[in-house]
């Protein structure tokens, strides 16, 4: 055998030896590894797997199927996480919802149901006269039962006067108020002027009809005469007069009697309840509990409605026009 066809099969027996190492051993120099054959059924199942979507922790899983079903508790969606940031204001609270990226389940824009209180705008009954219906009411509380958070009322036992008024929502509308009121927190000298404000529905009319001829008034939802809180947009929503002097004002002068009577404080809540998107709400609800003893000697929450006998409000808009009943 000549040297030149020596060397060829020596190089040819060299190669085969890499080959066949590079086969039993896995990869080298980057060749891919060789599968061990699977069937076709088994193949099948990989894939599938592979397309999954990783899985949810238990914990994500249980807070998805919450928000699904709005059964979640209240502790879930407290006023301390959707509450404004204050900007409009010195001495409103300036915590908000910013950094978590959970929207509280009472921001889901669901107008017709306050998930984390249990009410739905539409178990409300019809008007029939009375400018407010008590909710959750019973023997021991005629005028109804406040929904606060144990949460809510330790703030009030440890911290006293505070209020916390939360953001506008996507349309303009202003949501809820949150405050514990007292001696301290009392609106002090003449209130200020508050015409620069429009909240969203505001399309002012006059009626002869009515006391004072307009339809509408830029309603406090913590009134001034209990926080002191005046021209801020996140404490004044589009109200009938009738809303604001025969629905809400005798609810806010008995936590004021009261205030006057006592020294003591009282948690007050106030929420706007919409349908849909409409800029108008339907109706305001307001719950209050004395903090001292614990609601014995003030409680309620009632809803009441915000209309205005003899008016037809277009709610989507705020535009009115006389009934002609």
């Amino acid at each position: 055998m000549s040297r030149k066809s020596a060397y060829k099969q020596v190089l040819s027996i060299g190669t085969a030896v890499v080959l066949g190492f590079a086969l039993f051993t896995g990869s080298l120099d980057g060749a891919p590894k060789l599968l061990s054959p699977q069937s076709d059924e088994q193949a099948a199942a990989l894939a599938e797997k592979q397309n999954e979507s990783p899985n949810r922790t238990d914990d994500e899983a249980d807070l998805v199927a919450r928000l699904e079903s709005g059964t979640a508790s209240s502790t879930d969606s407290e006023d301390d996480q959707d509450s404004g940031d204050g900007s409009e204001s010195a001495t409103t609270d300036t915590a908000d919802d910013a950094s978590s990226n959970v929207t509280p389940i009472d921001e889901v824009e669901n107008p017709d149901l306050d998930r984390a209180r249990g009410v739905y705008l539409s178990s409300i009954p019809d008007y029939a006269g009375n400018p407010y219906v008590a909710l959750r009411a019973d023997s021991t509380h005629p005028l109804g039962t406040p929904s606060f958070t144990l949460d809510e009322y330790e703030r009030a036992t440890e911290e006293g006067c505070f209020k916390k008024f939360s953001k506008l929502d996507s349309l303009g509308r202003t949501r809820k108020a949150l405050a514990c009121v007292g001696p301290e927190s009392l609106g002090q000298g003449k209130r200020g002027d508050i015409s620069r404000i429009h909240p969203a529905g505001w399309h002012q009319q006059r009626y002869d009809f009515i006391p004072g001829q307009s339809l509408y008034n830029r309603c406090h939802l913590i009134a001034w005469s209990l926080c002191g809180e005046n021209a801020n947009r996140k404490n004044l929503l589009t109200g009938t007069r009738y809303l604001n002097e025969t629905g809400m004002l005798p609810f806010e002068e008995q936590i004021l009697d009261y205030i006057h009577d006592t020294g003591n404080h009282v948690l007050y809540r106030v929420t706007p309840m919409y349908n849909e998107e409409e800029l108008v709400c339907r109706g305001v609800r307001l719950e209050a509990q004395s903090v001292e003893d614990h609601g014995k000697t003030l409680c309620f929450h009632v809803y009441c409605y915000d209309l205005q006998p003899h008016v037809q409000i277009d709610y989507a808009t705020g535009r009115n026009q006389a009934s002609g009943d």
